[in-house]
C-alpha cells in the first residue's frame, strides 16, 4: 500500500500546510481577526469534508470538481500574494485591520476551499477502502498517512510561531510559489481532463506525467514543506550571523533548537513521502519451494487435481494445496507459497502476493506444476484477479491501483496481460482499441478486470466499466456507470462489446457459455450469479445461489460452478462452494476453508 500512503500523505501536504503557512503568517502579521477567520473555515472544512467526500465518490463529473476547485483555490492564492506584497510595500496596521475586517467571511471561505479540495478526496478513498473493499491495509495506510500529513502541517503552527517575522515571511512566500505553481498546474490538467480546455484530450495525456498523482506531483508535495523550512533555516542563520553578538546566550540556543527541530520535521515528511512514492519501504521476503511430499504430489498431479489457497484461520492461511480432484477433502499435497490469489493451467502458475511489513508490497510469482517458483516481479498495487491461458502461454494479472483512470478518489483497476515464459508483459488493456456496435468506444474512465481466456490464448474475455450512455424505453438517454463483458483479441489488440452488466467472466470447458456476477440492485449485497449462452446472448440465473458473492467462478465440469463464500455473514471464514447450474438444489460446500479454486483437469 505503500503508493497509496504516498498519494494520500501528498494530497495531506495540500490541503494542511497551506492553511498552516496561512495561520502562522496573519499571526506574526498581526491580522488576527483574518486569524479567527481561518479557524472558522478551518472548523466548518469538518463537516464539509464527510459531505463533500460523499457526494464526490458519487459523482460522475469527479475531473470537473476537482478542476473548479482547483481554479478557486489558484485564484485564492493569487489574491493572497497580491495581499501579501502590499502589505510588505506598506504595512500599515489600520489598513490591516480593515481589509481583514472586510475580507473575513471570504477568508473562511476560502480556507475551507483549500482545505476541502483535498480531503474530500482523502475521505472518498477512505470510505471506499473501508467500507467498499474491506481492507485494513489500505484503511490503515490512508489514516496513518493523513494523520502524518496533520501532524507536519501542526508542528509548522507551533515552530513558525517561534521564528523571526522575517523567517516566516521568507518561509511563506517560498511556499507561495510552490503551491501557486502546483495548484495551477492541477486546474489545467483536471480541465483538460473534464474536457473544459480545447484540446482537452491532447493536453490531459501531455500532463499525465506530471500531475498530482505521479511521482513528481508528490515530490512537489514534499517541497510544500520542504521549501518552507529551509527558507525559515536561511532566514534564521542570516539573522545569527547578523546579529549574534546581541542575542543574549538562552535566546541563541532555544533558536538553535527550533531551527533543528523544524529541520527534522522538513526530513521526516520528505523522507518518508518519497520513500513510499518510490516504492523501497520493506523489500519482499523470499520464500522456498515446496515443502511437502514429493512422492504424494507427484501421485497428485498425475491425475486431475484442484489447487486452491488454504483459509483457515491459522498460521496456514493463503498456503497453497494441491488435493485429488475426485476426492479433494481427503489427500492435498501442501507448499510455501503464500498467495492472495492463484491460479494455474498448461503448467504454469501464477501466485499473487503480499508482503505485510511496515508498508504492505506486492508482487507475483510464476511458478511450474511442482509449485516451485520460476520468476517474480513486483506488483504496483494490491491483487484482484489472475487468470491463465490453457496452453500456459499467457497470463493475466488485475490489480487494484490509485491515481489512475477516472476514480481519482477511489479504487480502479490495472490489467495486464503478459508472457508467462518470461514475466514480459504483452499489453495494458487500456491501450487496446475498444469497439461497440460497430464503432469505436473510448473514455477516460475505462477500467478492466477479471480476465478469462477462451481454448486460444489469443481469445479472452473480460470486464470493461465505463460511463456511457443509456436510452431508456421512452427515448429518453442520460449516463451512468455501465459494466460490459468484452472478448479480446491479443493479435490485433481488439476488444469487442458483446453484453452489459457482466463481471468477473468465466467461460465453461466448452467455451458455449460463460458464468459471471451480475449487479441486480444497490445496497451492500447486489450480485447474483448468471450464465450467458454464447451462441444466443441469453442470460439466466444460477438458481441453486442466491447470496451475493463477489468472486469469479471456476467450472468443476459442464454443469457445475465453484467459487468462494463467507462460511456465515459474521464469519471470516471461507469456504469453495459447488452449484449446479441447471437444477435449483442449494449450492453445497466442495471444499471447506479454501478460496481460490482451479480445476486442473
Amino acid at each position: 500500500m505503500q503508493d497509496l500512503f504516498a498519494r494520500t500523505l501528498s494530497q495531506g501536504f495540500q490541503a494542511f500546510m497551506p492553511a498552516a503557512v496561512w495561520l502562522v503568517w496573519l499571526r506574526r502579521s498581526g491580522q488576527f481577526a483574518a486569524v479567527s477567520a481561518v479557524r472558522r473555515g478551518l472548523l466548518a472544512a469538518i463537516p464539509l469534508t464527510a459531505l463533500v467526500g460523499w457526494l464526490f465518490q458519487a459523482s460522475d463529473s469527479q475531473a470537473r470538481w476537482e478542476s473548479l476547485m482547483a481554479i478557486g483555490a489558484t485564484a485564492l492564492v493569487l489574491a493572497c500574494g497580491v495581499s501579501m506584497w502590499r502589505r510588505a510595500v506598506s504595512p500599515s496596521a489600520g489598513t490591516v485591520e480593515r481589509r481583514a475586517t472586510v475580507r473575513q467571511n471570504a477568508i473562511a471561505a476560502g480556507a475551507a476551499l483549500i482545505v476541502v479540495r483535498q480531503t474530500m478526496i482523502i475521505a472518498a478513498t477512505f470510505a471506499a477502502a473501508a467500507f467498499q473493499m474491506r481492507s485494513l491495509d489500505a484503511t490503515t495506510a490512508i489514516a496513518s498517512a493523513a494523520g502524518l500529513a496533520l501532524a507536519t502541517a501542526t508542528g509548522w503552527v507551533f515552530l513558525g510561531n517561534r521564528l523571526s517575522r522575517r523567517a516566516v515571511l521568507n518561509a511563506t512566500q517560498a511556499f507561495a510559489v510552490v503551491f501557486l505553481a502546483q495548484v495551477a498546474f492541477y486546474a489545467v490538467h483536471r480541465s483538460a481532463e473534464a474536457r473544459l480546455l480545447p484540446w482537452g484530450d491532447i493536453i490531459d495525456v501531455a500532463t499525465e506525467p506530471y500531475g498530482p498523482d505521479s511521482v513528481f506531483g508528490r515530490y512537489v508535495s514534499s517541497l510544500l514543506v520542504g521549501l518552507p523550512v529551509m527558507a525559515a533555516a536561511w532566514s534564521a542563520v542570516r539573522d545569527r550571523y547578523g546579529r549574534a553578538q546581541h542575542r543574549p546566550p538562552v535566546v541563541a540556543r532555544v533558536r538553535r533548537a527550533t531551527l533543528a527541530a523544524s529541520g527534522m520535521l522538513a526530513a521526516a515528511g520528505i523522507v518518508v513521502a518519497a520513500t513510499a512514492a518510490r516504492g523501497v519501504i520493506m523489500p519482499p521476503a523470499s520464500e522456498s519451494a515446496f515443502a511437502g511430499s514429493a512422492i504424494g504430489l507427484t501421485s497428485i498431479i498425475a491425475a486431475p487435481h484442484v489447487i486452491f489457497l488454504s483459509k483457515g484461520i491459522d498460521a496456514n492461511d493463503g498456503m497453497l494445496r494441491v488435493p485429488p480432484l475426485q476426492a479433494p477433502a481427503t489427500t492435498r499435497a501442501s507448499g510455501t507459497l503464500r498467495c492472495e490469489r492463484v491460479s494455474f493451467a498448461g503448467g504454469q502458475g501464477i501466485c499473487l502476493q503480499a508482503d505485510r511489513g511496515l508498508f504492505t508490497t506486492y508482487r507475483a510469482v510464476l511458478f511450474n506444476e511442482r509449485l516451485q517458483s520460476r520468476l517474480s516481479f513486483k506488483l504496483e498495487g494490491s491483487p484482484s484477479r489472475t487468470r491463465i491461458s490453457a496452453d500456459g502461454r499467457v497470463g493475466a494479472i488485475t490489480i487494484f491501483v490509485t491515481g489512475h483512470g477516472y476514480a481519482s478518489s477511489s479504487f480502479s483497476t490495472k490489467t495486464m496481460l503478459i508472457d508467462m515464459a518470461s514475466g514480459d508483459v504483452l499489453g495494458d488493456l487500456e491501450q487496446f482499441t475498444t469497439w461497440r456496435d460497430g464503432k469505436r468506444f473510448s473514455a477516460a474512465d475505462f477500467n478492466f478486470w477479471g480476465v478469462t481466456f477462451a481454448r486460444d490464448s489469443n481469445i479472452f474475455y473480460a470486464s470493461l466499466r465505463t460511463v456511457a450512455d443509456v436510452q431508456s424505453p421512452a427515448g429518453q438517454v442520460t449516463r451512468r456507470r455501465q459494466t460490459f463483458l468484452v472478448r479480446g483479441d491479443l493479435g490485433p489488440r481488439k476488444l469487442t462489446v458483446l453484453h452489459e452488466n457482466v463481471e468477473c467472466p468465466s467461460p465453461s470447458p466448452n467455451n458455449r457459455l460463460i458464468a459471471y456476477k451480475k449487479n441486480v440492485g444497490a445496497g451492500p449485497a447486489p450480485w447474483r450469479f448468471y450464465v450467458l449462452d454464447l451462441a444466443t446472448m441469453n442470460e439466466r440465473p444460477i438458481a441453486a445461489e442466491t447470496r451475493s458473492i463477489d468472486d469469479q467462478i471456476e467450472w468443476l465440469d459442464e454443469t457445475h460452478v465453484l467459487y468462494g463464500t463467507f462460511r456465515s455473514s459474521r464469519s471470516a471464514a471461507i469456504d469453495v462452494s459447488v452449484a449446479s447450474i441447471e437444477g435449483s438444489e442449494p449450492a453445497a460446500v466442495f471444499l471447506p476453508a479454501a478460496e481460490s479454486p482451479i480445476v486442473v483437469r
